[in-house]
């Protein structure tokens, strides 16, 4: 299961590997006296990871101060840290605090804004002064949430990076709060992360796949979020297209009924010239003309031939021939 809620209605996480990492970071920090740096792209669950990281330090090391830093200048660190050591001598703010003493939790926030130099002296001041006993917690977010100078905490920090979750890991999460009947913070949670993903007009990856984390039980109807100007695009190349498909029916619809009355036109032309022909030549069609019956084609009479040795008509004489005539004298 990538998701795990704890009995607080808001503490829950996206993968148990957070959690866990919620309870490394928080050893590192209240019993080995490291330093942390948090990036991530949405404030929104920076925010959340940084509840339940404060939330589990006062828990697990109530000893220990929390104090809220908003970077302004190298004036102003330098004057935090002189009250910090006011009450010390020299030789113990550079000595090593020995035991788990009272440690200064301070948490900066917007640390990818600090310059350069504000970052090693902040650096160069909690290891040369290790008898003050401070430990920063680095907040950076938005796109560019990362500084190349932490170098000068050398291991003396720890970073991570947290990520947005994935299409499963939030439809996970809905799931799980909605049966324990902690579905609106987890809601809210998601809505935030996406609409600043919106705001800043470059969605996260694993964000767009997400339905905008709807709840997908069946509830009363609610206002969708607006969309993103590349969602709106999409949907308004779908409106045109929409349209055009409309268009082209009804283009398709207007040739099919002229052309119907066309072919209507030239069957009845055809018909009428049909019509003439037979009337003005009605042997062309076979009207009007004797049946060609070979049945009625004309046969010879019978003629009767004699019989040889017949007896019953005597046989007629033969004819002679005609005599001269005698050649007639004119006078």
């Amino acid at each position: 299961m990538s998701v795990t809620h704890s009995p607080a209605s808001g503490d829950f996480v996206f993968r148990s590997a957070d959690r866990m990492r919620i309870d490394g970071c928080t050893n590192a920090i209240a019993r080995e006296g490291l330093s942390l740096c948090l990036q991530c792209e949405h404030e929104a669950l920076l925010d959340h990871y940084v509840g339940l990281l404060l939330k589990r330090l006062r828990q697990e090391a109530p000893e220990h101060s929390i104090e809220v830093y908003f970077p302004t200048n190298t004036d102003a660190l330098l004057a935090r840290f002189n009250e910090a050591l006011a009450r010390q001598s020299v030789q113990q703010a550079t000595s090593t605090p020995t035991g788990t003493g009272r440690a200064q939790i301070w948490i900066v926030h917007d640390a990818q804004a600090m310059p350069e130099a504000e970052i090693q002296l902040l650096a160069r001041l909690i290891q040369n002064f290790p008898g003050a006993n401070i430990r920063a917690i680095l907040l950076m977010t938005g796109p560019n949430a990362s500084h190349n100078n932490l170098a000068a905490f050398g291991r003396k920090i720890l970073r991570w990076e947290i990520e947005a979750p994935n299409a499963e890991q939030a439809q996970a999460a809905l799931d799980i709060a909605r049966t324990d009947g902690r579905l609106q913070p987890v809601q809210q949670l998601l809505k935030r992360i996406n609409r600043q993903a919106w705001a800043e007009d470059t969605p996260h990856p694993s964000l767009q796949d997400a339905a905008h984390f709807a709840d997908p039980a069946p509830a009363t109807p609610r206002p969708l979020p607006r969309l993103s100007q590349v969602k709106q695009q999409v949907q308004a190349f779908h409106e045109k297209g929409q349209q055009a498909l409309a268009k082209s029916t009804q283009l398709l619809g207007k040739w099919d009924k002229n052309h119907t009355r066309l072919l209507l036109w030239v069957l009845a032309a055809l018909t009428l010239s049909t019509a003439t022909m037979l009337w003005l030549q009605p042997e062309a069609f076979g009207i009007g003309k004797a049946p060609n019956d070979p049945s009625l084609a004309a046969k010879p009479l019978p003629i009767e031939w004699p019989q040889p040795g017949s007896d019953s008509a005597p046989a007629s004489p033969p004819a002679s021939p005609p005599s001269p005539v005698a050649p007639v004298k004119l006078p």
